[in-house]
């Protein structure tokens, strides 16, 4: 038989069975080889080679996934991160508020203790003030006290702080009252030096510094004496701390004496206004 006359037969065959047949005759070998398989291992090394081969294209199939995965993983480590940056970011704000809260008290008891040792002048009463705002003008040298004329207050009653005065009463209303600084240019206040009880008017230049001018009698002064109210004007109370003498320009007919407050540059909270009656407010 020829190569021809073999093919030809077995294509014969093929077509000579039925689907249904063939179909039949696969699943008889499938069910043979299962169980040969089952009792001899047979298809052992088959499988074993099979998983060999297909290994990396399983781990090529998974690397997406894994990727997928660490992506994941590295975005919920990234906002759990942010979230507890921003949690003690906030708890942080909360520390340092508190820590500022307990500066500024601290500051607040001290300047109440230095109120409450200054001592009242006799004749007067002490009425306890706040300030509220500077004057609008900066260059006005005024402030704005939580005091009017409903508890008391008058057009001229010193105003002072825990190391002296501090300005006079200019303006005044049922609420609130305006308060003159003592190193404005039109303030004049009788003064008198402590040491030596040399008398004259004290001015405002606008700056920090006063100037002691209108000496009754003979200039005895020198550098570091205390500067005092007179009260020869009526206004201020006797011997009411006013300045220092910092600085002396010799050389004219009359010396240039100047005088640095003792309230100098400072940030007031609370005041003390002089009343000299009894028309104070409860």
């Amino acid at each position: 038989m020829t190569v021809a006359d073999s093919a030809a037969t077995h294509l014969s065959f093929r077509r000579s069975l039925p689907l249904t047949t063939r179909a039949w005759l696969a699943t008889l070998v499938a069910i043979a080889v299962m169980v040969a398989d089952a009792r001899f291992d047979w298809l052992t090394p088959l499988r074993d080679g099979v998983s060999v081969l297909v290994r990396p294209l399983v781990a090529a199939g998974q690397w997406p996934f894994r990727v997928w995965e660490m992506l994941e993983r590295t975005t919920i480590d990234v906002v759990a991160l942010q979230q507890e940056n921003a949690e003690l970011r906030r708890q942080l704000l909360i520390l340092s508020a508190q820590i500022w809260e307990g500066a500024a008290a601290r500051r607040e008891n001290d300047r109440l203790r230095a109120l409450l040792g200054f001592a009242p002048m006799p004749g007067t009463r002490l009425l306890p003030a706040q300030v509220l705002y500077d004057s609008p003008d900066p260059f006005s040298r005024r402030i704005v006290i939580d005091r009017g004329s409903n508890h008391g207050i008058r057009p001229g009653l010193a105003v002072a702080a825990a190391k002296g005065l501090v300005g006079q009463v200019t303006r005044v209303q049922p609420l609130v009252s305006e308060v003159t600084l003592i190193t404005h240019e039109r303030m004049r206040i009788p003064v008198m030096v402590a040491r030596t009880g040399m008398r004259g008017i004290l001015w405002g230049r606008g700056e920090g510094e006063l100037q002691l001018r209108d000496v009754l009698g003979e200039w005895v002064v020198a550098e570091g004496d205390e500067v005092v109210t007179s009260g020869l004007d009526g206004l201020y109370p006797v011997g009411l701390p006013v300045g220092r003498v910092t600085r002396i320009e010799r050389g004219q007919a009359e010396p240039l004496v100047f005088v640095t407050p003792f309230e100098a540059g400072a940030q007031w909270r609370q005041l003390l206004v002089l009343v000299r009656d009894e028309t104070v407010a409860p």
